[in-house]
Formats: C-alpha cells, structure tokens, sequence
C-alpha cells in the first residue's frame, strides 16, 4: 500500500522490513486489492485516534494487542509515550529480531486473556489499549471477558478496536464488509464483478496447494473443470447473482477471512458492564480520501461499506 499509494499512507518502517525479509512477498497477492486497502484505511484510522490520545496524554502507555509485526509506533511516536506491544511468545520472539525493544518499546509475550500483563503496564499517566484486526477471531464469550479485565485493572483506560456488522458477516464470512445485496441488483452485480477482477491476480500468485484447498470448499453445483485462471472464468461467467455471492463467502472462509463476533452497535457492549461507556462509533472509511488514483472497485468498495455500516471504528472507555 505504501508502495503504490504513499500519499495516502505511508510507512517507511514496514518498507525497510521488507526490504530486510528474505521473502518471496509475491505471494500476497493472494490478498485482495480490498483487504490490503481496508487494512491501510484502518491503519491509518487508528493512528488518528492515537495520536489524538497522546496529544492529551503524551506520557502515556499505549498497550497494542495483538502486535504481529505492526509498525504504527515508529508512524506515531512523540518521543514520549512507553508502547507496549503484546503477542504470543513465538511471535513476539520473531518481533524482537526484527523490530528491537528500546527504552519506550517493550515486548509482552503473552495472551490478551492472561491477567499477568496488566502488572507490566505504566499507568500513572494514562492507558490507551489498542486492538487492530484482532477481535473478530475471538468469540463474544472471549471479546467479554478481555473488556472486563481492563476494567478491573485499568480503570479510565480508552480502548479503540476495529469490528464488522453482523449483517456484512452474513452476507460474505467477514470479508471486511465487501459484501452486497439481493434487493440492490446494480450494486451487487458491480461489486462482484470488481472484486472479481481483483480476485485474478490472487489466483495466479497463490501457490497450487491453496488453490486446490479454495476450490475443495466450493459446494456450487458446477465447479471449474481446471485450476487455470480460463478454467475459473469460464466457470463464473455461468454461475447466477446467489452462486456468485455464495462463492466469494466460500472463497473468504478457505482464505481464513472468518469472523467470529460481529457488532453492530457499541452501546450493545454496555450491557456486559456499567463501567465500559462509548465514547465514539464511526465507519471504517470515514474522512479517508476516495483518491482517483484508487480503483473503482476500491472507491465503490468504501462507499458501499460506510453506507451499511459494515465496517466501524470502536472507541470506548473503561
């Protein structure tokens, strides 16, 4: 993303580790051009929201669930702040290889449901806890008992995360809410003719065992009678509106875009606590330029999405 579009988004660490990395990184084109924008969009809505945080509170803590390798520390950093960037401990073992601890970043190596890593977080001078495609693999039961841990022991902390709507979950198992409607024809065929488009690129990166494993889950009446891009064109162009939809769920779920908690309103969140408050709720693409150097697909993308609001930026306080 920040390659092609650095405008928009830029982010000079994680091209320096790429740039490091012996890794053939063609293979992710098996990501679509939509999830590797959302992904940027909501990169960049949450370092919006930290930077607001720590223009109040520039000493604070700020806690990153679910770190992987992200990079948003070295996009934000006031040279103030102490981060803390919390994952499990071989992941965080590969992090600190490539990205060292210094004496405002440290390493967590830990699961967000383990109570011990709220002992290792300074808190006299503010939490904001932090959760970037982190809870929609979790179950409600799971995502519950997180919030009420923060509130037992950070209490006043913000917490900002990111979450789908049950109905974009619905309709294409989570697929960041690039999903359609049956009583808007146009606008469905569209959609999937665009993500269709981008889906090609995908397929002609990904290597042949995952090719054999999404076409595997495809329960179509027909299925294509090869694994060549032809052999897949072919057999779209002969599927109806409803197997086209149906397909491009089945495609997400062998991808491993699955949701497992959706919202569809943060104040539902309140009612597992009186102590966790909403302080805002706003869709994914809010403020993000429809930039003409976008594809169509992308821009139609956006739009569709916050005007379902199916996909939101969540902002509480505990």
């Amino acid at each position: 993303m920040s390659k092609e579009h650095g405008s928009l988004f830029n982010d000079t660490k994680a091209l320096e580790l790429v740039e490091r990395l012996d890794y053939d990184f063609s293979t992710e084109k098996a990501i679509t051009d939509y999830l590797l924008f959302a992904s940027a969009a909501r990169a960049m809505q949450f370092d919006n929201k930290v930077k607001e945080y720590i223009t109040e509170h520039p000493y604070a803590s700020v806690v990153n669930l679910g770190a992987g390798f992200e990079t948003e520390f070295y996009r934000i950093d006031n040279g103030k702040i102490h981060w803390y960037d919390l994952d499990l401990p071989e992941l965080i073992e590969v992090r600190k290889q490539l990205l060292p601890e210094t004496d405002r970043s440290t390493c967590i190596a830990k699961s967000f449901l383990d109570p011990e890593w709220c002992t290792d977080i300074d808190t006299q001078n503010g939490v904001l806890i932090i959760a970037c495609g982190l809870l929609r693999y979790f179950d409600e039961a799971k995502v519950r008992q997180l919030f009420l841990l923060l509130a037992d022991h950070f209490p006043g902390c913000e917490v900002v995360f990111d979450i789908e709507s049950k109905s974009s979950s619905d309709a294409d198992g989570g697929g960041y809410g690039a999903g359609w409607s049956n009583d808007e024809p146009k606008k469905r065929d569209a959609m999937l003719a665009e993500r269709f488009k981008s889906f090609k690129n995908a397929w002609k990166a990904i290597p042949q065992s995952l090719k054999d494993k999404v076409l595997g889950t495809l329960t179509t009446a027909t299925k294509p009678s090869g694994t060549e891009w032809v052999d897949i064109e072919t057999w779209w162009n002969e599927l109806n509106a409803q197997e086209k939809s149906k397909t491009m769920h089945e495609f997400g779920a062998s991808l491993g875009i699955t949701c497992k908690w959706a919202l569809d309103d943060a104040n539902e969140m309140t009612k597992w606590d009186d102590r966790i408050k909403v302080v805002e709720q706003f869709s994914m693409f809010k403020n993000i330029p429809r930039d003409p150097s976008l594809s169509t697909s992308i821009r139609q993308f956006m739009n569709y999405t916050d005007e379902k609001g199916r996909m939101k930026i969540i902002h509480l306080q505990t």
